[in-house]
């Protein structure tokens, strides 16, 4: 799909030859971008992801060596449901500029402008009338909250991204929801978050439809995490109650706070 858009940039001039200060001035372009549209055939189901807050599992396709998928409409509108439409990503396209860095948000000179309305485009394919963007790879990962004991949780969720705070021992690729499971019933049995142990298996799923599309390996790709909350971590790990594990942060962070 070819899209022709008309826009708006500030362009620098000099009023006449006697001045060296350039002066800005409103400027419009005409420029056209091309949001691919492909039938499903030819972009297989990589992943289904299960998640027990959706009605229905989200389709991950690999096309062009990349993962895509489904764009919600809430991503992009507050209080809206459903998918977005083919014609509010068209209008996006044309009158916004998403995802343009606040550092630039007058630009001078139409080359910035076309740039990022260019790479709006591009981050997103049509498959059968449906808009989906480029994602990276689905997996796992166990989060904990709170003090233990059931207050707050021990749960796992699908994530697409590395939290920095969290450590990669955390994190599991889509074929090894058997290690993600047993690390999350272990450490809600660690913490005394026994209200968890029965959900932890039914609260998502990664179901690999082509294994050749898993390549993600948060051991060598992430890091540690953060210190302090790994330190937060081992005290509701070993407390024997929320009361102990609250005592015992309070007194990390105090002394956290006098070392700095």
């Amino acid at each position: 799909m070819e899209i022709q858009i008309e826009y708006q940039y500030q362009e620098a001039y000099l009023p006449s030859k006697r001045h060296r200060k350039p002066r800005l001035r409103d400027a419009s372009g005409v420029m056209t971008v091309e949001v691919p549209e492909i039938a499903k055939a030819s972009a297989p189901i990589a992943f289904l992801v299960h998640e027990i807050s959706k009605d229905k599992p989200t389709d991950f396709r690999l096309w062009n060596g990349q993962l895509w998928k489904p764009v919600l409409w809430r991503e992009r509108r507050a209080r809206a449901e459903g998918l977005y439409p083919v014609a509010a990503l068209i209008k996006d396209i044309q009158c916004r500029m998403p995802y343009f860095s606040a550092l630039v948000k007058n630009p001078i000179g139409k080359d910035p402008v076309e740039q990022a309305k260019r790479q709006y485009a591009e981050r997103h394919v049509i498959i059968d009338g449906i808009v989906y963007e480029q994602t990276k790879e689905p997996q796992y990962v166990v989060m904990t909250f709170g003090l233990g004991h059931n207050h707050g949780g021990t749960s796992m969720f699908v994530e697409q991204e590395y939290n920095p705070n969290i450590c990669k021992d955390r994190y599991f690729n889509a074929l090894e929801r058997e290690q993600a499971v047993e690390l999350a019933k272990n450490i809600a049995i660690s913490r005394g978050d026994t209200n968890d142990l029965s959900r932890i298996e039914t609260t998502c799923n990664i179901e690999v439809l082509i294994p050749e599309a898993v390549h993600c390996n948060p051991q060598k790709e992430h890091g540690d995490g953060d210190p302090f909350l790994n330190k937060l971590y081992a005290v509701t790990k070993g407390s024997s109650s929320t009361i102990e594990a609250a005592l015992l942060a309070m007194a990390i962070l105090n002394k956290d706070i006098n070392a700095n």
